[in-house]
């Protein structure tokens, strides 16, 4: 099936695009209960709320391995509409358009002709080293998005760790890509900021939930927000004891 099937499945609703980013790890799922949340590739694992929509950049991430013959993963049967990147960086291989359950996408990193994009399209634009944010954001305009929230969509980071591989619970201490490449996050953000002037430009609003709140002694904000750092060691500098002529 093609992207074009999805066209306003979700006319002028709100979707939650949900990553797996660290600060995932902070926020409070039960608000979720009852959204229309998209996971990026396979956070729709770290809990069942996380649907009913999943962009996947592989077909193996609906699993509970890394390979196509490993059982599916028990969340994942409240995906309704799982999306998949059609083809890999080779693009050798067909794109499985016919498939009966798997909406397939093809990708294009000339992310500048985002601008000519409509909904009757079989293409997401990326930067030459983006993210799945940057396909997820136009998948839910093509699925009519009013407002589009996203939630561990982090783009850096945390302790020197990064949080591809799936633990969602804790980082993953070493992550070794393939042929030596890096992670580009300047990249991410930039082509966020793309796509996200692109969805203005149509009238959808994108707004960050992600607890951390800015740039300066980030680590220190997400060890206050795990607990690790008690509010009141911060706030006691602050506090002044009370007298006793205040005592009530």
């Amino acid at each position: 099936m093609r992207l074009r099937d999805l066209r306003d499945v979700y006319s002028g609703q709100e979707i939650y695009i949900v990553g797996s980013g660290p600060t995932t790890n902070v926020f409070p799922m039960d608000f979720l209960a009852d959204k229309i949340c998209m996971s990026l590739n396979d956070s729709f694992k770290i809990h069942p709320d996380v649907a009913p929509i999943a962009l996947m950049h592989h077909q193996t991430y609906c699993r509970e391995g890394n390979t196509i013959e490993a059982p599916l993963h028990p969340n994942f049967s409240g995906i309704k509409y799982p999306v998949v990147k059609g083809t890999g960086k080779d693009r050798t291989e067909a794109v499985d358009w016919d498939n009966p359950y798997f909406y397939f996408f093809d990708w294009n990193h000339d992310i500048e002709k985002i601008y000519e994009m409509s909904k009757n399209t079989d293409q997401l634009y990326y930067t030459p080293e983006g993210c799945s944010l940057h396909a997820a954001m136009q998948l839910a305009w093509i699925m009519g998005a009013r407002t589009i929230y996203t939630i561990g969509c982090d783009s850096t980071t945390l302790g020197g760790r990064h949080y591809a591989q799936y633990d969602k619970n804790n980082f993953r201490d070493d992550e070794v890509l393939k042929r030596g490449q890096t992670r580009n996050y300047d990249s991410y953000v930039k082509g966020t900021l793309i796509v996200q002037d692109f969805l203005r430009r149509k009238g959808v609003r994108v707004l960050n939930l992600s607890p951390i709140v800015g740039y300066h002694l980030v680590d220190y904000q997400y060890e206050v927000l795990k607990g690790e750092v008690k509010v009141e060691e911060i706030i006691s500098e602050f506090i002044q004891p009370a007298k006793e002529s205040d005592a009530p």
